[in-house]
């Protein structure tokens, strides 16, 4: 009896194994995906672990494909069992045996000759190898090696672009290590306690009066980040760069990043506010910061090329 993964005994005796042991169970080929010719080759999308679709040899020898049980339990397809692209390959695979009359008129002797037998043993009959034989040298082909290797190369080209494109913005990053960040360490507590004391003023601004303590704490948090940064990258810091030098110094206050992101904008242009504040004294006032080397922070933030201001709910 022959093993399961051979699909026939060739005339000189040797076993020919089958194609694909392992189908692709995830992805489906339907009948309107595949495009044949007056010849019998076949075009499909790519779908790898599929080069035994509609080869009437691994076809018809599937006919036999069982799955193993045990106790009463079936056990995981093996071979064409289970294969969700078998009703396309039958029917690919009929197309090209009936297009060929001796191939036809060999599958139909070995339908006779081997009625009596059961199972696997009709495979290992003479006029099955004739049959399979003729089918081989019949020599149909599918592109889909051909777009497989494309596919692939497709994907391949697009990873290779975004790890690229990954590596440009890491450099591009603006970032600083915690340590960057003790030199501002006292500067970040005394403006702390002017904006705690600010806050309880009587007759404080209402953006200011109603500042609750979490952005109080967080408003320090990014100006001594955004400080940081300018001092060691220079040019414009975008909310982006804070945001991201945030999250890498494990100041995210435990929130998504786009989330952090919204509040480190509204804070940024809070300090512009705190540092400029144009109907009185500022509460913070400027930490020497070099404005040929880094663009003055505005009170009011551009979004789209509109102006908005950001106010406290209360």
């Amino acid at each position: 009896m022959i093993a399961s993964n051979v699909a026939y005994i060739a005339l000189d005796g040797k076993h020919v194994l089958r194609v694909q042991r392992y189908r692709n169970r995830r992805d489906k080929l339907k009948i309107a995906d595949v495009v044949i010719d007056a010849d019998g080759n076949i075009s499909h999308p790519p779908i790898k672990n599929l080069d035994c679709f509609a080869s009437p040899i691994e076809f018809t020898r599937g006919l036999s494909d069982k799955r193993d049980t045990y106790k009463g339990k079936e056990g995981p397809p093996r071979w064409c069992d289970g294969c969700p692209s078998r009703v396309a390959c039958g029917k690919f695979a009929e197309h090209r045996v009936e297009s060929d009359a001796e191939i036809l008129a060999k599958r139909a002797a070995w339908e006779d000759a081997t009625q009596a037998l059961a199972g696997v043993a009709r495979y290992e009959h003479r006029t099955f190898t004739e049959f399979a034989t003729a089918c081989n040298e019949r020599a149909w082909v599918s592109d889909n090696a051909d777009a497989l290797s494309s596919a692939r190369a497709a994907e391949a080209k697009r990873k290779r672009q975004d790890r690229d494109a990954k590596t440009r913005k890491a450099k591009r990053a603006k970032t600083v290590a915690a340590s960057s960040l003790t030199a501002f360490d006292d500067e970040r507590e005394r403006r702390h306690a002017a904006l705690v004391k600010a806050v309880a003023t009587p007759g404080a601004p209402t953006w200011l009066r109603n500042l609750p303590s979490g952005t109080v704490t967080l408003t320090c948090d990014v100006w001594q980040v955004l400080t940081a940064i300018e001092h060691r990258h220079g040019g414009e810091v975008t909310g982006g760069d804070v945001t991201r030098a945030m999250i890498a110094l494990g100041r995210d206050q435990g929130k998504p990043e786009t989330s952090l992101r919204v509040r480190v904008n509204e804070a940024i242009t809070r300090i512009g506010k705190l540092e400029i504040e144009p109907d009185g004294a500022p509460v913070w006032g400027d930490f020497g910061r070099d404005v040929d080397t880094n663009p003055p922070r505005s009170i009011g933030r551009f979004l789209n090329g509109v102006i908005s201001e950001v106010f406290e709910e209360a």
